[in-house]
């Protein structure tokens, strides 16, 4: 998606470059695209409109890999809404994001593999990058606030269209289930990204994953086991490996700073990804929301469910970037990478 026209000429901001670096230098747009990087000062662009970012630091777009919704939009129930909730995340630093369909029925999965197709690439707003279906091949054990009746693996039929082709990005599985390790090879030789979330596995069930083309963790630490010196299991096996990324949920509620911390230390600014999470109640106030077949209660306590189950968030990127920096100490230009750099390459873009 795009809707920017015209020439413009971003001046006074320190800009923070592809190479990880800031500098202070003049961004030039045109037709919704960065054509160049200009070292400030010198005649201007007599054609270009201008933009006063002095103070300011000028990142890129922000990348979400795991939304559900927002602004009263559940993309599970109503995956019509897609362009709807694009339209509004620039506002919050998202350029770029994944739309997350939760456990559902087969029906749900190819409505919103057919509203994907439909989407108007030409509407305004953050560019949808294609979908994440987190379930139904999940573990019941670690269900959080999925449905656990529609918990299980897909037919052979419907996986064979689970394709990067079709528009499908990323899957969130738990590799214990039986038959994972045969989708999870399956899945990556049709070009989709596959990530271990809700489970239990065992450090020696997540390698096996590993093995088999795994290459991503969904939400750090939550609707998993727990760790265990004895028992590492998921989240051992994810701060343990030299090269896995993992999705972190940088809210304060989700994760204690001190867990985003030690995550930090053993992941490192190269493969800790900043997720949101975020549900239908992103951009609205406390109340009600639907999420999936459900509602779900909207408090400064969080997203929950009736039981009191986090269902997701209200979080926006660009808060989780800053939220990083207060948590860690980490550099205003690390915390961005987490949400620019690091899910365009665990995407393969």
């Amino acid at each position: 998606m795009n809707g920017s026209d015209g020439r413009v000429r971003v001046t006074g901001g320190v800009v923070v470059t592809a190479d990880h670096r800031a500098e202070t230098l003049d961004v030039v747009v045109e037709a919704g695209r960065i054509v160049d990087l200009v070292r400030p000062g010198g005649a201007g662009d007599p054609h270009a409109a201008t933009i006063d970012a002095s103070g300011c630091l000028i990142a890129p777009g922000l990348i979400d890999l795991q939304l559900n919704g927002g602004w009263g939009h559940d993309f599970t129930s109503d995956p019509a809404s897609i362009a709807d909730v694009a339209a509004h995340l620039p506002a919050t630093g998202v350029t770029a994001f994944l739309a997350t369909i939760v456990t559902s029925s087969v029906g749900h999965r190819g409505r919103a593999l057919r509203a994907l197709a439909a989407l108007d690439t030409e509407t305004p707003g953050a560019t949808v990058l294609g979908l994440h279906f987190e379930g139904p091949f999940i573990s019941p054990e670690r269900a959080g606030a999925h449905r656990r009746d529609l918990i299980g693996a897909p037919d052979a039929a419907e996986l064979a269209t689970w394709t990067g082709d079709r528009g499908l990005a990323l899957v969130t599985l738990a590799p214990e289930m039986p038959g994972a390790l045969a989708a999870i090879a399956q899945l990556t030789a049709a070009g989709v990204v596959v990530s271990a979330g809700h489970t239990a596995c065992s450090a020696d069930e997540f390698a096996a994953a590993r093995a088999a083309g795994l290459t991503m963790v969904t939400h750090l630490y939550n609707a998993m086991a727990p760790f265990g010196h004895r028992q590492p299991g998921p989240i051992g096996a994810t701060l343990a490996d030299p090269d896995v990324f993992a999705g972190v949920i940088c809210d304060g509620i989700h994760v204690d700073p001190v867990a985003v911390g030690m995550a930090w230390r053993a992941l490192g600014a190269n493969r800790l990804i900043l997720v949101t999470d975020a549900v239908a109640a992103l951009g609205l106030g406390e109340g009600p929301v639907r999420l999936g077949g459900g509602t779900v209660d909207v408090t400064a306590a969080g997203v929950r469910t009736g039981t009191g189950v986090l269902a997701g968030s209200n979080l926006a990127l660009d808060q989780a970037v800053r939220n990083l920096i207060a948590f860690t100490g980490c550099t205003a230009i690390d915390a961005i990478r987490c949400a620019t750099t690091n899910p365009a390459d665990a995407l393969g873009l």
